[in-house]
């Protein structure tokens, strides 16, 4: 009997593990299912005449189309093939819908996000749009939607993991996309309340010192010559705030420089373009060409939206960084002022619906207390935001359709002329030679009370054509000359970078590609170069410190993955800033702890050494007694975390890029699947950027630079290019992350566009995309 219970069982529990397996078999065939049709023909709605996607080793597709209509139309059916969980989880971010599919964890950002009302905004918007705009916008869509509505379409695996169908696109949702781009890049008004704890906290003297001033030997990327105007033939303005400027401390940036064919091997422009924003699975950009009748353009597409943003054509090339303007205010205002509101119902997936109240002010949405931690000033009952997003905008979605139609400087300047935001810092190359820069924005000009009273005039915004120097480069630096009689922003970053390019700019009288990208990848940092002299004075008391200050003393300040003096270096320098700073921040060090780099470097070689002073204690400390006690700290916890045989330490091994995916990098059980990590060198303060913060354990590096491009106008099939994770977002696909090793070694590829299909090189996946017969 018994053995006859223990057979039954053996067979139930048998029967249990094959059920188990099968269905493990059927999800795992299913979510291969999901991967997309790459070869063959298929036929799509909408499609107006035959068009190809010639997919190359790296997954990058080549599309080949027989108008801009057709061609904005496949870049749609690439988009949804391989980045379509990305499209819809923004899309739903940026609308408020994200607590439909995640729960309770999604309704922070959807309260944020229906308070900021991008969604109507950009349904509103889109029937203002120029009809070529509207018109590639609708085609965009269509080819989106084609794939999804595709007999036995297989949705990518987070759908199935969470259980819903993507919707269909719309032209409104690539607006969305779009505004919600300058809302992320505006300014610092939703840090004013944080500024004014500081000033507080310190006065106004100390936080001016504390952000840290923009250095006098700093580059300014424009001359006022370059800008074509007199500071004395404008009136000043009315409000200008103190020229300081915080060193970037972990916060988005970009390098690009331009040079002439005076400064090249060529004798023509060469352009190097790096975004830095938060690092994600997927890549922010995909990289795509597009070939037309018209032409050829390649380069980085935001997925969402149908147009290269960043690229070249066979004409031109171009390249953004951000100007960082500050055009958004928080006004502390009444219930009087609310001059209209509407409910916003928030569905919440396993939990109760959530209704909030948004309510509008005449200068913007209010900011409820109830979900915007800001103290509201006494007689007010909360901040109502102001910013450009609020003004018409009928251009600047329109933009990246218009810089491909242009030839040269006169059509790029045409094309930008109308765009709104956000600030972009804009090099230019063209192949007849010329080089420039513009700055295109609506910056608001404020009257004595800070009233936005009119705006800059597109021609005296910072522009240059052709200068004297040779070349132009920007990385967050004060663009502007001092003499500049417009306020921009008091917020300028990225002295180090810049000041490490115009090195590298100046180390040679002439460039080739080889030594443009030697200076992109650039991992020295400036940084240490200029503070290793003092730093090595220092008197620390153990053997480890000891140990470690003679191999920072043999330190050629190279931040590279295999050495282990850059862990060391950062180690240090955590510890010894909020030795300098903490004293007087107190329960404030938290949120104002980074790596700020300017204070850092006058605190301990220029005037601000009073910082060092410890002014809770009775006697007077100098800079000299922290930087010792500050590495024997910095020692004891390193080698307590990766051992006690330092020189075998390795900067690559803890301080890593690490791509997450959204939403699953936050769940324990699918992170390691759809998390990408990669070691990678550089610091805050290198060309190679790579930021970690002081805020959160480890070295973990959360930004970077997205895209990386070089582009030679004399021979435009030898540029270069690179992103982030793969080309895919699909996480069964080997190209989700096949380019993150080369992403972090520094290496490149190639995207010609001097072959078409009849003479195409070996090895590409077409796919035919034909009209389906009505």
């Amino acid at each position: 009997m018994i053995n006859r219970i223990l057979r039954y069982l053996g067979w139930a529990v048998g029967g249990l593990v094959a059920l188990v397996l099968v269905g493990a078999l059927v999800f795992a065939n299913r979510l291969y299912a999901s991967l997309p049709q790459t070869t063959g023909t298929i036929q799509l709605a909408g499609l107006e005449a035959e068009a190809s996607i010639a997919r190359d080793a790296n997954g990058v597709p080549h599309i080949f189309a027989q108008s801009d209509r057709d061609g904005f139309y496949a870049m749609g059916v690439a988009h949804a093939q391989d980045r379509l969980w990305q499209m819809e989880i923004t899309r739903r971010a940026l609308r408020g819908r994200l607590a439909e599919i995640l729960g309770e964890p999604g309704l922070s950002t959807d309260i944020f996000f229906r308070t900021m009302g991008l969604g109507p905004a950009s349904d509103t918007a889109v029937s203002n749009l120029p009809a070529d705009v509207q018109d590639a916008l609708q085609a965009y869509a269509d080819g989106i939607n084609a794939v999804i509505s595709a007999p036995g379409f297989v949705p990518p695996p987070e759908f199935q993991i969470l259980m819903f169908e993507p919707e269909p696109w719309q032209p409104a949702d690539t607006v969305v996309v779009y505004k919600a781009i300058a809302l992320d890049l505006f300014g610092n008004a939703f840090e004013e309340s944080s500024m004014a704890a500081l000033t507080e906290r310190l006065g106004a003297q100390r936080t001016a010192e504390f952000i840290g001033r923009y250095p006098d030997d700093a580059p300014r990327s424009l001359t006022m010559a370059d800008i074509g105007i007199e500071a004395s033939s404008l009136p000043p303005a009315e409000v200008i705030p103190p020229s300081i400027g915080p060193e970037d401390t972990g916060r988005d940036g970009s390098n690009n420089w331009v040079l002439s064919g005076s400064r090249t091997a060529s004798g023509l422009p060469i352009l190097a373009n790096d975004p830095h924003l938060g690092l994600a699975a997927p890549a922010i950009w995909y990289l795509a060409r597009l070939t037309t009748p018209n032409g050829s353009v390649v380069g980085a597409t935001l997925p969402g939206t149908p147009f290269v943003t960043l690229g070249r054509t066979d004409e031109i090339a171009w390249g953004f960084t951000n100007t960082g303007p500050d055009v958004g205010d928080l006004h502390p205002v009444s219930e009087a002022d609310v001059i209209g509101q509407r409910e916003e119902h928030i569905r919440v997936r396993f939990g109760e619906d959530v209704i909030i109240l948004r309510r509008e002010t005449a200068t913007g949405p209010v900011l409820d207390p109830k979900h915007f931690d800001y103290p509201v000033p006494e007689g007010s009952d909360f901040f109502a935001l102001q910013w450009m997003l609020d003004e018409p905008d009928d251009a600047t979605t329109g933009v990246g359709l218009h810089i491909i139609e242009a030839d040269g400087w006169d059509g790029f300047v045409s094309a930008i002329r109308g765009f709104v935001a956000p600030q972009q810092n804009m090099v230019f190359a063209d192949r007849d030679g010329d080089i420039g820069f513009y700055a295109p924005a609506r910056i608001p000009v404020r009257d004595e009370t800070g009233a936005w009273v009119s705006t800059i005039p597109f021609e005296e915004l910072p522009h240059t054509l052709n200068p004297d120097r040779g070349f132009v480069a920007t990385a967050n630096n004060k663009i502007v000359p001092d003499a500049y009689p417009h306020y921009i922003t008091s917020e300028w970053y990225g002295v180090s970078r810049i000041r490490r390019i115009y090195d590298g700019i100046d180390a040679q009288p002439i460039h080739d590609m080889d030594s443009m990208q030697a200076l992109q990848i650039d991992t020295v940092s400036d940084t240490a170069l200029r503070l290793l002299p003092t730093l090595i004075r220092a008197e620390p008391q153990t053997d480890a410190a000891n140990g470690a200050l003679a191999l920072l003393a043999r330190w050629n300040a190279d931040m590279a993955v295999d050495r282990p003096e850059p862990l060391i270096y950062s180690a240090w320098m955590e510890e010894l800033s909020a030795a300098i700073y903490g004293d007087e921040l107190g329960d404030l060090l938290p949120a104002w702890h980074g790596d700020r780099r300017v204070f850092m470097m006058d605190a301990l070689t220029g005037d601000l050494g009073h910082w060092c002073d410890d002014i809770t204690t009775e006697g007077v400390e100098t800079c000299q007694d922290l930087t010792g006690p500050a590495l024997d700290r910095a020692m004891a916890a390193s080698t307590a975390a990766y051992g006690q045989d330092f020189a075998s330490w390795r900067w690559g091994d803890v301080h890593q890029a690490r791509h997450a995916h959204r939403p699953f990098s936050d769940f324990p059980i699918l992170s390691d699947w759809f998390t990408i990590t990669t070691p990678v060198p550089g610091d805050g303060s290198t060309v190679n950027v790579a930021h970690h913060s002081y805020r959160r354990p480890g070295y973990d590096v959360r930004h970077g630079a997205s895209y990386r491009a070089l582009y030679d106008m004399a021979d435009p099939d030898t540029s270069r290019f690179m992103i982030t994770t793969g080309q895919s977002g699909n996480v069964m696909s080997r190209h989700y992350d096949d380019l993150a090793p080369m992403w972090g070694r520094g290496e490149y590829i190639s995207i010609p566009t001097g072959w078409t299909l009849n003479d195409a090189p070996a090895g590409l996946d077409v796919l035919t995309l034909q009209p389906a017969s009505e």
